[in-house]
C-alpha cells in the first residue's frame, strides 16, 4: 500500500466519508480497481468500522482516476489518498483515521 498524505487542514478534521473505488474496465490492457477485488476492500473496510463503533460513511464509486495504481481508496473530504490496496491493509487505514479524528 502507498499513501498520499493529506496537508492537515482544519477540512480534514471532520473526516465523514471513506471513498472506495469498485469501477470495472474490461479489454485486455484495461486495469482497474473492480478488477482487482476492491468490493472486498469496501466490505472489509465495513466491517472493521462496526467492529470499532465509527460511524463514519463508505462511498464506493466508479473512479478515482488512477486505474492503474488501484485499488484506490482516500478518506475524504481532505483526508489521505491510498493506492494498491488490499485487504490487508484496512486496518492500518483505520489506524490512520483513528488517529486523525
Amino acid at each position: 500500500m502507498k499513501i498520499i498524505e493529506a496537508n492537515r487542514t482544519s477540512e480534514s478534521a471532520a473526516l465523514t466519508t471513506i471513498v472506495i473505488c469498485v469501477n470495472e474496465r474490461f479489454g485486455v490492457s484495461s486495469v482497474s480497481c473492480g478488477g482487482s477485488d476492491s468490493a472486498a476492500i469496501a466490505d472489509a473496510m465495513d466491517k472493521e468500522l462496526k467492529t470499532r463503533n465509527l460511524v463514519v460513511e463508505i462511498d464506493r464509486i466508479h473512479c478515482l482516476g488512477l486505474c492503474a495504481s488501484g485499488p484506490n481508496v482516500r478518506f475524504f473530504p481532505g483526508g489521505d489518498w491510498f493506492t494498491e490496496v488490499s485487504v490487508d491493509d484496512v486496518p492500518e487505514m483505520l489506524n490512520r483515521l483513528e488517529a486523525s479524528l
